[in-house]
């Protein structure tokens, strides 16, 4: 399995969860970010596209990216996965994300309502 399929199945596991919860996708009606998760040691990289709170597309970048998750793969696979909280490799700076606050926040919500505590 190469790392970009690592990756792209780590993705379509947090899609499913998502997707799985929807008074969780209710709740982000309005919100249409473009998130591309990017692999810094590997170089691999998936994008996932929302348009009012819904997954609408998974791959390609129709869009440039509103956001951007950066971190090892082991560790974006992991939070993808819901096997780890991003919020310690956050802290430590294993993992970053730059873009508007707004979209960090409601990203950071959403994961922290879809793992498990």
């Amino acid at each position: 399995m190469t790392v970009a399929d690592r990756l792209g199945q780590a993705l379509a596991c947090f899609v499913e969860a998502y997707q799985a919860r929807p008074e969780l996708v209710a709740e982000q009606r309005g919100w249409s970010p473009v998130i591309a998760l990017a692999a810094s040691d590997t170089g691999a990289r998936a994008v996932v596209s929302l348009e009012d709170g819904r997954v609408a597309r998974v791959g390609g970048e129709a869009r440039p990216a509103t956001l951007e998750v950066r971190a090892d793969l082991d560790i974006l696979c992991d939070v993808l996965m819901l096997r780890r909280d991003p919020n310690e490799p956050y802290l430590f700076g294993e993992l970053s994300v730059q873009g508007a606050e707004a979209d960090f926040v409601r990203l950071d919500y959403i994961v922290s309502r879809l793992c498990p505590q």
